[in-house]
């Protein structure tokens, strides 16, 4: 076991390769065994006790794996036809969950306003969410580092998608990739 996603793996929390709170909550509630073969993959003495050594080894795991890129496929939202969608299904009295399945009201559930073209804003999976940062709060607005239609950028968390293997991008991310809504492209993103 020498990687973040194998340790997460085998603590049966989502492994996508980067150290959260709930990651680690889930190991200090860890049978002994569990610990011991995270302690022999990291090469540390295995005892099945989780002292400073242990983690001083996972913590320089972990902070190498922190910069991985995870792929995915990149969609568009937020955009004006995603508003108007949005707006005609409302009309007919339908509820906001019905009506985010065929549009999107221009707000992130962080309470930013992602439906603009000056604040790069992206939507990501809750599961990267909350292995990441333990919960959707403390992930809103954090840094990510995209790519996409061969161009690098900077954007801030500001809302969720239901598609894990999908990153949402608001129209001023679309402006930095020069691309148009609605859109479906391969790629990539970090935490920062």
């Amino acid at each position: 076991m020498t990687t973040i996603t194998e340790i997460q793996t085998l603590l049966k929390v989502p492994a996508d390769g980067t150290w959260s709170p709930t990651d680690q909550a889930a190991l200090l509630k860890a049978s002994a065994a569990i610990k011991k073969r995270i302690q022999q993959g990291l090469g540390v003495l295995v005892d099945g006790r989780w002292g400073p050594k242990s983690q001083g080894a996972l913590n320089g795991l972990a902070f190498e794996a922190s910069g991985e890129w995870i792929v995915c496929e990149a969609s568009s939202f937020a955009d004006p036809a995603d508003l108007r969608s949005f707006k005609k299904c409302k009309a007919t009295g339908k509820s906001d969950l019905k009506c985010f399945a065929v549009g999107d009201n221009g707000v992130g559930e962080s309470g930013v306003i992602t439906a603009q073209e000056h604040t790069p804003y992206v939507a990501i999976h809750d599961r990267f969410l909350l292995s990441r940062w333990g919960s959707r709060h403390a992930a809103w607005l954090r840094k990510v580092e995209v790519v996409a239609n061969g161009r690098q950028f900077i954007a801030q968390v500001g809302d969720r998608i239901s598609a894990q293997g999908r990153i949402d991008l608001n129209p001023a991310c679309l402006l930095l990739i020069n691309k148009q809504a609605p859109l479906k492209i391969d790629a990539k993103w970090r935490w920062l």
